[in-house]
């Protein structure tokens, strides 16, 4: 129980900040959210009056697209924030389970949490971590921004990067100060990976580069948001905002308009069948509405030897790849190899933390002395692989990427392409692959800071929905 009244019951996930866990308001009666900063964050002597600050300036915003603030203090030592328990799924599930938003959808989420972040701003309230678990979408569309303030107070009113959050905007991750450009850099890097499945990579800031139905306007708004240099930005949350939502005003005007059936409602003339003309100017009356109608709905056009022909349907728009979710990862280390290979740092590969890597073992006259060694990546089913993005903080070593539905065979059938790695390598696989495994098969070591070894920081597979 905390202050007596908050019965904990179920943690929620853990970040940088400290713990969230659901709760119930026992004075109340009604479910909450907890969040517990961690004892360590907040050592620091000047955090309390920090802390207070901004809750204080939190609770007094009722923005509709931010949960709302209940209650803060302290235990033992222990600060806390009380948030409304908000109902719906945050972005993180969305994106790992659906895949990238449709390109409306996604512009309207984040002008959505942009909304919320000019209202904290307003308050002098920095996010400086955004995150899509920091965002829940309600069951009516809502987006609401669950997490705002914590990280500014444990990092100080100049935003320092005491943190090292996962996905830290440039001068943060220089260790330099923060203010409203760098909630602008969080909402740019969400909404490239709302577009992409996948958050950007340094010096990656144009999501037209791996989804090429993102229209050019929309691409230009993520690159001026995501600019290295804070003055190259929108100068505001409300600035980026506006331009999202004149990129939705052209998504709507371009977007093909609702047809009228414009044949419906026609008086009927009776007088006509009294005459012998009746029968061939019915039948040419009907020729005609057909026409019209055909046209008017766009199942016929003008052209062919007669001046109207059927109109040809253009090609469905083909899906778009997304990332695709691993069942299980593990090291490959066949014979002559001992079947180790690090085998304790593997999910480090796959953690969405490009600062941790999966390491090979050292060897030390940088030579493997057999075929290869490598990662193995189930995807749970027979899948269809389009391509897959590499990182790695020392680049230089080869692989290859096979794929089959029989992980013991993979490497009979090499695919006679190898890669050479780079910090940052996407790849597309055309024609697309289908199998449930995934090896990405190294065959040399390079020089790291500690020893002869391969290292992978991230290893994300493509593929069709």
């Amino acid at each position: 129980m905390l202050a007596n009244r908050y019965q904990l019951e179920e943690e929620l996930g853990r970040t940088q900040v400290g713990a969230a866990w659901r709760a119930t308001d026992t004075v109340l009666h009604r479910a909450v959210v907890v969040e517990l900063v961690h004892p360590d964050l907040s050592a620091d002597p000047s955090f309390p009056a920090r802390f207070a600050q901004e809750t204080r300036a939190l609770a007094s915003i009722g923005h509709p697209n931010l949960a709302r603030l209940l209650d803060a203090g302290s235990q033992d030592g222990v600060f806390y924030v009380v948030r409304q328990d908000v109902e719906g799924r945050n972005l993180a599930d969305i994106l790992r389970t659906d895949g990238p938003l449709p390109i409306e959808r996604a512009v309207d989420v984040t002008r959505g949490v942009l909304e919320a972040l000019a209202e904290t701003h307003e308050a002098g309230v920095l996010h400086l971590d955004l995150d899509p678990a920091d965002v829940v979408v309600e069951p009516d569309g809502r987006p609401r921004l669950c997490e705002a303030g914590i990280a500014a107070a444990v990092a100080g009113r100049n935003g320092a990067n005491t943190l090292r959050p996962g996905r830290p905007a440039p001068e943060r991750a220089a260790g330099l100060p923060a203010d409203a450009r760098t909630d602008v850099w969080g909402a740019g890097a969400l909404l490239f990976e709302l577009l992409t499945g996948t958050p950007p990579q340094a010096g990656a800031i144009s999501p037209r580069s791996s989804r090429r139905d993102v229209p050019r306007s929309l691409d230009a708004a993520v690159g001026k948001a995501l600019a290295r240099e804070p003055a190259e930005r929108y100068p505001s949350a409300e600035a980026f905002a506006t331009a999202l939502g004149e990129v939705a005003a052209t998504l709507r005007r371009t977007a093909p308009p609702a047809i009228a059936d414009e044949t419906a409602g026609t008086p009927r003339r009776p007088s006509l069948f009294r005459t012998w003309l009746a029968v061939p100017l019915l039948v040419v009356a009907l020729a005609v509405a057909t026409l019209l109608a055909g046209l008017s709905l766009g199942r016929l056009e003008l052209g062919g030897p007669v001046g109207i022909r059927l109109k040809e349907e253009p090609p469905s728009p083909s899906p778009v790849p997304r990332v695709l979710s691993f069942a299980s990862v593990r090291t490959y280390d066949p014979p002559p190899g001992d079947g180790h290979e690090n085998d304790s740092g593997v999910e480090l590969s796959i953690d969405g933390d490009p600062s941790t890597a999966w390491k090979s073992e050292n060897y030390f006259d940088g030579e493997l002395h057999k075929p290869g060694v490598g990662l193995l990546f189930d995807l749970g089913s027979s899948r269809s692989v389009t391509g897959f993005r590499l990182s790695t903080p020392f680049p230089g070593f080869r692989f290859e990427v096979l794929i089959g539905d029989d992980p013991s065979a993979l490497t009979e059938r090499a695919s006679g392409t190898e890669y050479v790695a780079e910090e940052t390598l996407p790849e597309t696989l055309d024609p697309p692959i289908s199998g449930r495994f995934v090896l990405l098969w190294i065959t040399s070591v390079v020089p790291t800071d500690d020893g002869n070894r391969a290292e992978v920081a991230e290893f994300h597979v493509l593929g069709l929905p």
